[in-house]
Order: C-alpha cells, then sequence, then structure tokens
C-alpha cells in the first residue's frame, strides 16, 4: 500500500501503513490510546471493551453491561466510556480494565452519548476539567465537565454548556473551543466558546458523513468522511472582518490535504485516534468491523 509522505519544508506527517486487525468485532464505534501505549476499543454490538497493544496485538476484553459507544482517555490516564442506551457513563482504569465507577441519568429523557477528553490538563489528578461529557436532556445537548474526575449528571442545564443540536460526535481542541460532528449532515461545526458562535463550516464538498475529529502534535485536525471514504486534514486560521463599528477577529478553518483515501484502504470510516506519542494513527475501518494502522512518519 502506497506511503503518504509528509510534505517537504511542512510541519504536515506522513502515514506509512502498517497493518490492519479484526479480533472477531461486532461494530467498534469508539477507539482511544491509554498512556502506555495500548489502545481502547468499544465493541458496540458485543457489549464489550477490547484492549490492544500497539500493534493490535490483543490483550484484554472487559464485559460491560450496555453498548458502549464513545471512549476518551484523560491526561491522568482515565477512561471515560459512554452507554447512551443505559443512559450512563463508566470511569475505568483502561490498561487495568478495570471499572472505577459508574454513574447514571436517572432522568428518562436524559441520556451520555459522547465524551472528549480535555488535551494537557496534567498527568495528576488536579482541580482542571479532565474531559466533557455530551449529554442530551430533552432533546438539547450539553457539554458536562468532568471536574478533578468527580462526574455529576444532575442539574445538566444549569451546571454545564450548550454543545448544539444533533450533535453525534465533539471534539474539545481547548476548554472553551471544539468541533463536532452533526447528525444528518455533510459538515462538521466549530464553537469558539460554549453555546455561542457557533460557526458552521459546510465549504469542503470533499466530505462526506463526518463521524469522528482528532488532532495531531503539530496543530493540525483530522476529520474521517465515512461516506467519501477519506480523512481530511484541517487547519484553523485567523482573519480580520470589518464591520459597521470595529475590527473583528474571527476563527475559520481550512482544508490543508486528503492525505488518506480509499487508495490507502480508507473504508467508511467510523472512529480514530493518534497513540500517546503521535507516532501512530489508528483508523476504525469498514463500518467497525477492522482497525487500520499507520505510522507517522
Amino acid at each position: 500500500m502506497a506511503q503518504v509522505l509528509a510534505v517537504p519544508g511542512d510541519v504536515r506527517h506522513g502515514f506509512s501503513y502498517v497493518g490492519q486487525f479484526n479480533h472477531d468485532f461486532g461494530r467498534i464505534t469508539g477507539i482511544a490510546a491509554t498512556l502506555k501505549g495500548n489502545i481502547l476499543l468499544c465493541d458496540y454490538d458485543k457489549k464489550n471493551l477490547i484492549l490492544v497493544d500497539t500493534l493490535g496485538t490483543y490483550l484484554k476484553k472487559l464485559d460491560i453491561d450496555s453498548e458502549p459507544y464513545d471512549v476518551a482517555i484523560t491526561s491522568q490516564n482515565i477512561g471515560y466510556i459512554t452507554q447512551p442506551n443505559s443512559r450512563s457513563v463508566l470511569q475505568i482504569d483502561p490498561d487495568r480494565m478495570m471499572i472505577l465507577f459508574k454513574a447514571t441519568c436517572n432522568e428518562l429523557s436524559t441520556t451520555v452519548f459522547c465524551v472528549s477528553a480535555v488535551p494537557n490538563t496534567g498527568r495528576d489528578l488536579s482541580g482542571n476539567v479532565s474531559c466533557f461529557l455530551g449529554v442530551k436532556i430533552h432533546g438539547s445537548s450539553y457539554g458536562v465537565p468532568v471536574l478533578h474526575d468527580k462526574i455529576s449528571l444532575t442539574d445538566i442545564s444549569k451546571t454545564s454548556r450548550v454543545i448544539g443540536s444533533c450533535v453525534v460526535r465533539f471534539h474539545i481542541l481547548a476548554e472553551e473551543s471544539f468541533l463536532s460532528c452533526i447528525g444528518g449532515q455533510n459538515y462538521i461545526a466549530y464553537n469558539e466558546k460554549w453555546g455561542n458562535h457557533r460557526k458552521i463550516i459546510n465549504n469542503i464538498t470533499t466530505m462526506d458523513t463526518p463521524t469522528d475529529i482528532c488532532s495531531d502534535n503539530n496543530g493540525h485536525t483530522y476529520v474521517s468522511g465515512q461516506g467519501s471514504n477519506n480523512i481530511h486534514r484541517l487547519e484553523e486560521y485567523s482573519k480580520i472582518i470589518d464591520n459597521s463599528y470595529s475590527r473583528v477577529k474571527v476563527h475559520d478553518w481550512k482544508v490543508l490535504d486528503i492525505p488518506l483515501d480509499s487508495r490507502h484502504g480508507i473504508m467508511e470510516p467510523v472512529a480514530m485516534c493518534f497513540n500517546h506519542d503521535y507516532s501512530k494513527l489508528y483508523i476504525v475501518n469498514d463500518w467497525g468491523k477492522s482497525v487500520l494502522i499507520f505510522d507517522v512518519i
């Protein structure tokens, strides 16, 4: 399979195909990397979590009581697994595959559907917000902060921040900004501040059905297109807009390139992540039936 070389004179990563693995998966919907270099997978159909090493070798499986959808692992190496059908979230030690805590929404009209870790919050448990849970209540979506690894799913509309409607996944860029994939749409959305300044990025004609978002260590963001069988690489930039009263600095996004597509084996990608040191990229492929591994070069 062809390599994708790094761009000379640029800080864009290249990718080299390593292989793929499939441990009799039902349907993988979420993937995240631990600080020890292992990879944690959510098998939605089989109701279990699977831990593999850096090359995809099977290590351990943990059966759980409901379908896991999304997973995030924080800078403290604590994992959070969302279980929308049981309105709950699991807190786990990912390398030990041990459940530490389970929180459940009491209201029938509320569910936890996705999760995203806040980058670079420090190795030790502290007072920082380590991740945000995507919670829907009465049809509205909120980002619920996990503070000092304490989960609270009560009074959500008062203690959380608005995400937007029909969000299926979101990716925290910093504690105050995020990108999100929207159900039924071919665009992604950017929120510079929670609940405000939402920008629809709908000018990417080569992207169909975005399913997941992740970032590398060069400040670039990657979006998987399930319907377009490709991975887009995006870059944030700022521009000045003149209005009637003042000049305003706004943030926008542009496509740098499409580093991976069907020529590299990308087919209906569902989720993706880099490992802890950004030396490998993992892509859940074929609608969750297998995982591709690429070396970052």
